[in-house]
């Protein structure tokens, strides 16, 4: 016959398991606010029975508390994760495809269409009134506003592309500093779990820096076991190591000694791994916020700006001795997007071509008294050998001297004749820029511009919507439930 005194122990085991459930539950509630925490339940079993040496065989000796888990389903964190990659690189694409579109949207408000305007309103006065100074010098410093605009705009985008660089070096560091943190979390999370049980209020710190890493760039984890109770838990980017147990490895920005588009910001950063290994910033399991200023700054529709040449390698000249640009297909090393390079690239082109075809003009006819020949109306800035929307500018010989600029195409004509501002005045339905008038070329850039902010206004909303469904589903497993307590334990 068991004695009294083993009836209160078992009595006494019930009473501890239900204070530690009672305990747990209370640290759970407390927690119901706690960004990233996971739900804790008190696991219990029946304790090791006792024989009696009787024909019943055992006597049972209670309930004893195995462990204090977690609730937490990994495929919801996975899944959750991937789209948090998703979510983190359309909202990079998102605010900044805005802000270019800012500024491209004056084509069809008060900047493009405004200047273009003018200019040809100037030609079609000196239709009227050739041989009039303060004509010429309106056509001329309608140019010059022209060129202005041109230029502002491409000091816009770049201001941009650099702020996107910087915002690079900062994911960058944000993506070590994580690393780093996660890899201390590693080592106090083995000292704790070899020795003392579940480290699970350090797990979920981990956990939520995991999180975070994930709207960064995206990333695979793993966790090994190692014996006694030890884990070896891993963070790779692109198949690459970043955390690996107690060791981290770090990303590095270095600056480029050569712009990759001929129009680039100067000092833009490639991204390496502190050891030397490469790191492959194009690559198309990058994702995260990372993948998304990569595409808009360095983007350029899968080609690359640079000078044009011939076979031989020689660089091809305009009629005025500035190099032309060209765009080279490369699909290695390279992303397909269209961000702040691929409309630079557009504008050049444009500012090359509408430069090209007015100067020719111009320089084919003479001045209204026939005493000069025509010369170049738009040139380049100094210490620039190429024309590029950036560095489109107006002679300065014709601002010092309207009276040079062309006016007719033959030098024995009269003062009265101005059929070279008919020809400049033609520019305007010449299917010149690859295959169509000027406003339709920018217009269509135009067109991409608003396609692409939409795309990634749309997919943003997408996998935001997601980003809530995904995190119900994880609270389904590891969220706190209020009424159940309550109910429970306070009836």
């Amino acid at each position: 016959m068991a004695s009294t005194f083993f009836g209160l122990t078992i009595a006494y085991s019930g009473l501890q398991a239900a204070q530690t459930s009672l305990t747990v539950a209370g640290h759970n509630i407390s927690n119901i606010n706690t960004e990233g925490y996971s739900r804790q339940q008190a696991e219990t079993y029946a304790s090791r029975a006792i024989r009696t040496y009787a024909t019943y065989g055992t006597l049972g000796s209670g309930v004893t508390v195995g462990s204090i888990n977690q609730l937490r389903d990994s495929y919801y964190d996975v899944k959750y994760r991937n789209n948090q990659s998703n979510n983190g690189e359309y909202a990079t694409k998102s605010n900044y495809m805005n802000q270019v579109e800012d500024y491209l949207n004056e084509f069809i408000l008060e900047g493009f269409t405004t200047e273009y305007r003018n200019f040809y309103e100037a030609v079609n006065q000196l239709t009227i009134t050739p041989g009039d100074a303060s004509s010429k010098n309106q056509l001329i410093n309608n140019g010059k506003s022209f060129a202005d605009y041109l230029n502002t705009l491409c000091t816009n985008l770049r201001n941009v592309q650099e702020d996107i660089n910087n915002e690079v070096k900062d994911t960058v560091e944000r993506i070590n500093s994580i690393a780093k943190n996660i890899a201390a979390i590693n080592r106090q999370i083995n000292q704790i779990e070899a020795n003392f049980g579940n480290a699970n209020d350090l797990r979920d710190k981990r956990n939520a820096m995991v999180d975070e890493l994930s709207e960064l760039v995206n990333i695979d984890t793993t966790e090994e076991q190692m014996g006694n109770d030890l884990t070896n838990y891993t963070i790779r980017i692109n198949g690459q190591s970043l955390v690996s147990g107690y060791s981290y490895n770090t990303l590095e920005v270095v600056s480029r000694e050569d712009p990759r588009n001929i129009t680039d910001a100067d000092g833009l950063y490639d991204i390496t791994w502190n050891s030397g290994q490469p790191f492959d910033i194009y690559s198309d399991t990058l994702g995260g916020s990372l993948r998304g200023l990569i595409d808009m700054r360095d983007g350029c529709n899968g080609e690359i700006e640079s000078i044009a040449t011939d076979e031989a390698g020689n660089f091809l000249y305009d009629s005025d001795g500035n190099r032309y640009n060209a765009t080279t297909d490369t699909p290695k090393d390279n992303t397909e997007y269209k961000g702040v390079p691929y409309y630079q690239a557009r504008l050049n082109k444009f500012a090359h071509i509408f430069a090209e075809a007015v100067n020719d003009i111009l320089k084919s006819g003479y001045s209204s008294d026939g005493q000069h020949k025509g010369v170049s109306l738009f040139v380049t800035q100094n210490n620039t050998s190429s024309m590029t929307a950036s560095n489109i500018t107006v002679n300065y010989d014709l601002l010092k001297n309207p009276d040079l600029l062309a006016i007719k195409s033959m030098v024995n004509t009269g003062e009265s004749n101005a059929d070279i501002m008919e020809q400049l005045n033609a520019l305007q339905t010449a299917k010149i820029f690859d295959n169509g008038v000027a406003t339709y070329y920018l217009e269509t850039m135009v067109s991409d511009m608003s396609i692409d902010t939409q795309k990634a206004s749309n997919l943003l909303k997408n996998h935001e919507n997601l980003k809530t469904s995904i995190h119900n589903q994880r609270l389904s497993v590891m969220g706190v439930d209020i009424p159940s307590f309550s109910t429970a334990f306070f009836p």
